[in-house]
């Protein structure tokens, strides 16, 4: 089978990107041919037997004609059976992959990495001047009918979990949803025995330093919070990753905070103990997937649905109020506190997400092939 991945980059370390890298590699050592169309290439993670097209321009507005053909000629040249559009969530994308896959027997689906109202949290700066219900109408219209454009202009779609499944059930209860399905993202890295004399007194952050989805800042005040009870001078933070709102994070940030940069995250997760996640939304958090394998007990805002496929509070990790700082600050102490329950979270969320490996994922990505190729 050929395959063909469309996506924005290939060389970033957003989750999209990291799931797209580890699928590719993986069917490749299943023996499907893989091909990937993208704006970036930037990376050398990617296994040499896929073969990379280039695609050009704005990526707001990808659907222009040079890059139809470029599609449509790779579709022909490569003889794809499948189309894999993981930017299913811009009309520009699905345009894209529909115009290009006509007169072709490739099968187009599109892969929601966001919640179905991925903005609905998010008012933005020039929504102050506006009533926050009528800002919120305008989102959700808009988010709808970007979804349902997906759907209709794709032969599949596949969504990270069955509350999101659920979700679009309650939103439009007469939608047909026979062109829908569940598939998680995948764990790529190796399982193997957590060494806790290693973990250190660090609480974790990693992620894009974006206040527009990752809420940044709210990991700032929980930090605060936690320094003004002038108890864990032993403890510090660490916050991996890049973004627009770096600069401004580092100004506002109190004493011990220490920011990492763009790092491989894996060595963080294994010498942390604690991990904070205060997203505004999220679709299937691949980071945080990575802190349970390495036994890095996550503390988590309740703000998206998929959230309890992956942590079961009080288990393999804490669910913690939407934007309440304080509960957030007293969790993390709860844990900062007893190492003996960080341990036993830690053993726990190791065996939570086994089911993730992508040795399972990628059975699952067959049996989807099998059933559209009939």
């Amino acid at each position: 089978m050929n395959i063909l991945f469309l996506l924005r980059s290939v060389s970033s370390c957003s989750g999209v990107d990291i799931v797209t890298r580890i699928l590719a590699n993986e069917f490749i050592d299943f023996g499907y041919n893989i091909s990937l169309c993208s704006l970036d290439f930037a990376d050398n993670s990617i296994s040499q037997k896929a073969k990379c097209f280039k695609i050009f321009g704005d990526w707001r507005k990808i659907d222009t004609l040079q890059n139809i053909n470029i599609l449509k000629n790779t579709i022909q040249k490569e003889n794809v059976n499948v189309i894999i559009n993981q930017e299913c969530q811009n009309i520009p994308w699905v345009n894209l992959a529909k115009r290009a896959a006509e007169n072709s027997n490739a099968k187009i689906i599109s892969c929601l990495h966001f919640p179905i109202l991925m903005s609905m949290d998010y008012l933005g700066k020039r929504a102050k001047y506006f009533p926050i219900f009528l800002v919120n109408f305008f989102k959700k219209y808009r988010d709808l009918k970007n979804f349902n454009y997906a759907c209709d202009n794709s032969d599949y779609v596949v969504l990270l979990s069955e509350k999101y499944l659920e979700h679009c059930k309650e939103l439009q209860p007469k939608k047909n949803l026979n062109k829908l399905g569940v598939i998680a993202n995948p764990l790529n890295l190796k399982f193997k025995e957590i060494n806790f004399e290693q973990k250190q007194k660090i609480i974790l952050f990693v992620g894009r330093i974006s206040e527009y989805q990752k809420k940044i800042s709210s990991v700032i005040e929980a930090w605060k919070v936690i320094l003004s009870t002038k108890k864990y001078d032993d403890w510090n933070l660490k916050i991996v990753g890049e973004g627009e709102d770096l600069a401004d994070m580092k100004e506002k940030a109190p004493e011990r905070i220490y920011f990492e940069g763009k790092q491989y995250s894996e060595p963080y997760f294994e010498n942390a103990s604690i991990f904070f996640m205060t997203s505004a939304f999220e679709g299937f958090p691949m980071t945080l997937v990575e802190s349970l394998q390495r036994a890095c007990v996550p503390i988590v805002m309740d703000s998206f649905l998929s959230l309890s496929d992956i942590i079961k509070n009080g288990e393999n990790g804490i669910i913690s109020p939407k934007n309440d700082i304080e509960a957030f600050a007293k969790n993390a102490m709860r844990l900062m506190d007893d190492e003996q329950i960080r341990r036993n979270m830690g053993e726990n969320g190791v065996k939570s997400v086994e089911k993730f490996s992508v040795k399972i994922i990628v059975k699952e990505w067959e049996k989807l092939f099998n059933e559209l190729s009939r």
